[in-house]
């Protein structure tokens, strides 16, 4: 009540006095004058297709000439991808082509719409874009996917030729048949994803792994094929490829050359269609060689170990490898730090045995000496204990190892 309202609503003219300012703009919309182009594009499509355009910095006129004879030179291949966005759909070549049976000035057309009237009446456009792209890309495809394929070749004769894998995996069944002599016959093969098992079955003490055991052995006994990991090639490259994507890429550039040569039959005048498929469809051959390759090469390295190639694909195959070859490097690297530990064990033990004689020769006292002799036989019980390991499987995964025989090489 003690407020003068009137005095502040004529001071502040707080009453509705048009339209209420809205605060929170802090830009007051300028108004445009409008256009008078025509547009019968839909307006985000106009928009990117503006942008595309400018990217390029060419007439429609360069544009369309361009792609009528398969430039690209005047157009890169990037250009070429993002103009394919923008192929006239169904429903604008009709919009586009009512314009014009109307006889409406095309200079009243925005320039969008007046490309894309130049742009629908290439003949084959989508084909010819499609080329295009095709040629572009194609230098660049061979040199991505040959490498695979090799990779593919390399590993798959590798494994299957390296003897000294071989011997690895004879040893490994050997002992499996070993440990489990008791509950089963011998067997002749193990599935190949059993090769992770050998880390999940530990000594007693819990102190190594099969896996350092089969180490050691082969250390000791069969040093010849110790490095059997030398003879494996490519195994890594080619647990990252997807061989039925490469296959499919390989069947796809055999179907842009088909289309490029039908194309050049009825543009026999065009030497840049000539030169492209004369230099280049000999590449292909080779490609394809080297996929057929890839392919029977992997299937008989699967098939080898007893793995059926449609369902075990190099995803899963080769990976198998990749992870055996480094838990047996690890294996070395810790057994060969154990030896050095026993070693040093070994080295206190003897200084305390001649420390010992030197103090008998000195009479040393009966405490002293019981002392020692604790001690010495506390390093010696060790010793022992560290050389004596038995192995139990985790939910028996060393039987594991053996069951589901394989023809195994």
């Amino acid at each position: 009540q003690d407020l003068n309202v009137d005095e502040f609503e004529e001071i502040f003219k707080t009453k509705a006095q048009g339209p209420a300012m809205d605060l929170t703009s802090s830009k007051q919309k300028i108004p445009q004058k409008g256009s008078n182009k025509v547009t019968l594009l839909d307006a985000n499509r106009a928009k990117n297709l503006a942008i595309t355009l400018r990217k390029a910095g060419k007439t429609a006129d360069e544009i369309c000439k361009a792609i009528h004879v398969f430039d690209l030179k005047t157009l890169p291949v990037d250009f070429v991808e993002c103009l394919m966005r923008f192929l006239p759909t169904e429903n604008e070549v009709k919009v586009l082509r009512l314009y014009e049976r109307e006889r409406k000035p095309l200079e009243n057309l925005s320039d969008e719409d007046r490309f894309m009237m130049q742009f629908s009446k290439i003949e084959r456009l989508m084909q010819k874009m499609t080329i295009m792209a095709f040629i572009g890309n194609f230098a660049e495809s061979i040199q991505m996917l040959t490498p695979q394929l090799h990779a593919i070749i390399a590993a798959s004769v590798s494994i299957k030729s390296s003897q000294k894998l071989k011997k690895i995996l004879e040893i490994i069944l050997a002992l499996g048949n070993y440990m489990n002599s008791s509950k089963r016959g011998a067997v002749y093969g193990f599935k190949l994803q059993s090769l992770d098992l050998l880390l999940e079955t530990k000594s007693t003490d819990r102190k190594q792994t099969l896996l350092h055991y089969i180490s050691n052995v082969v250390r000791e006994k069969y040093q010849h094929v110790a490095l059997f990991y030398n003879e494996l090639h490519y195994v890594e490259k080619a647990a990252a490829v997807s061989l039925e994507n490469v296959l499919l890429d390989v069947k796809e550039l055999q179907r842009g050359l088909e289309l490029t040569k039908r194309e050049y039959t009825m543009h026999d005048h065009n030497t840049m269609l000539k030169d492209f498929i004369q230099s280049n469809e000999g590449k292909l051959k080779k490609l394809q060689d080297d996929a057929k390759i890839a392919q029977d090469a992997f299937d008989d390295a699967v098939k080898y170990f007893g793995e059926n190639p449609k369902t075990t694909p190099p995803s899963v195959f080769f990976p198998v490898f990749v992870r055996f070859v480094k838990a047996y490097k690890q294996a070395e690297e810790e057994n060969e730090l154990r030896k050095k530990q026993e070693q040093a064990l070994m080295e206190k033990l003897m200084e305390q045995e001649a420390l010992m004689e030197q103090q008998d020769q000195k009479s040393p006292s009966h405490k002293s000496k019981r002392q020692q002799q604790e001690l010495i036989a506390e390093l010696r019980r060790r010793q022992v204990k560290d050389n004596r390991h038995v192995y139990e499987g985790k939910d028996g995964a060393i039987e594991d190892i053996i069951t589901g025989t394989s023809a195994g090489p």
